[in-house]
């Protein structure tokens, strides 16, 4: 998912509070894609991995290491889902109507914050891309086949597709930033059940 250097998103007018959960594969584009969502809903934007990532700086971890990040995750996810999803919520500095979600890899996540986020609706888009295209762009990254493997594997992704699967909508991880997102927010507006 790229952006052609120098156009802006196109507005679309979202006429109701929603949040948006974005999921995808590791290096599908999903964090660029809820970043321009949050640009363009002018809300703030909750990141799982960005939150385990500033836990990761504060205990004096790597927080370049996937798998010790991924260890984390599930380390705080084990001291429960409400707390886990709240602390992510408040690292954006949430507090109520629009926000944009990325990183969904867990049903009970989705659940959780549809719990925590009510009245506000969530719905779940995903980003669909080939491994293919996938792998490509993780190497154009620097990360390494056995790498992708090795964070693929990990318990943490394990629910990945099923969330993919599960989403309210797809797009493809061939369109633009701002044609994903404009899709995206053209089908929030059309009030989605």
């Amino acid at each position: 998912m790229g952006r052609p250097a120098g156009q802006p998103g196109a507005a679309v007018a979202v006429t109701r509070d929603v949040a948006i959960g974005v999921a995808g594969r590791i290096g599908s584009g999903k964090t660029t894609l809820a970043g321009e969502l949050a640009r363009q809903l002018a809300c703030p934007q909750a990141s799982f991995g960005e939150f385990v990532r500033s836990v990761a700086q504060t205990r004096g971890l790597d927080p370049t290491d996937r798998t010790a990040l991924q260890d984390l995750g599930n380390e705080l996810i084990a001291q429960g889902w409400v707390p886990f999803v709240e602390a992510v919520l408040r690292h954006a500095e949430y507090s109520s109507g629009p926000v944009v979600i990325d990183g969904l890899r867990h049903r009970i996540a989705i659940e959780t914050l549809r719990s925590i986020l009510e009245p506000t609706p969530l719905v779940v888009v995903a980003v669909d891309i080939s491994d293919k295209q996938r792998r490509k762009r993780l190497r154009e990254r620097g990360l390494k086949s056995d790498d992708v493997n090795s964070a693929d594997s990990h318990a943490n992704e394990s629910e990945v597709d099923s969330v993919i699967r599960a989403a309210d909508f797809v797009v493809p991880a061939d369109l633009t930033v701002d044609e994903a997102s404009s899709t995206i927010l053209e089908w929030v507006s059309s009030d989605p059940s």
